[in-house]
């Protein structure tokens, strides 16, 4: 009973002060952020006007009206899930980013 007791001890200490870290870089904004967050642009991205036609579903829905978004543009920018595109804010209008990636944009504090 003793022998086990110190070794279990001598185990507890030898991983006490061990941390293993598995921690890759982090993205600017999680793929899956329900929030607001205020990015600049890195390079020329497009945005996009989601129109649904009248009497159809949300999986319906078309983008429309490709504008272009010069690089350094401050946006304000949220991702509900993946199976959704970026989405900004201009004035009152919704638009889209059709990008999977988050490699066009960067944080701001």
């Amino acid at each position: 009973m003793k022998k086990i007791t110190i070794l279990l001890a001598l185990i507890c200490l030898t991983f006490a002060g061990v941390s293993v870290s598995t921690a890759q870089p982090v993205q600017a904004v999680s793929k899956y952020s329900e929030k607001w967050h205020t990015v600049k642009t890195t390079e020329k991205v497009y945005r996009y006007r989601p129109d649904v036609p009248k009497g159809a579903y949300m999986y319906q829905m078309k983008f429309i009206h490709k504008t272009p978004i010069k690089k350094g543009t401050y946006l304000r920018l949220i991702r509900l899930s993946t199976s959704y595109p970026w989405e900004i804010i201009r004035g009152k209008n919704h638009l889209a980013i059709l990008r999977r990636d988050a490699r066009w944009f960067k944080n701001v504090r």
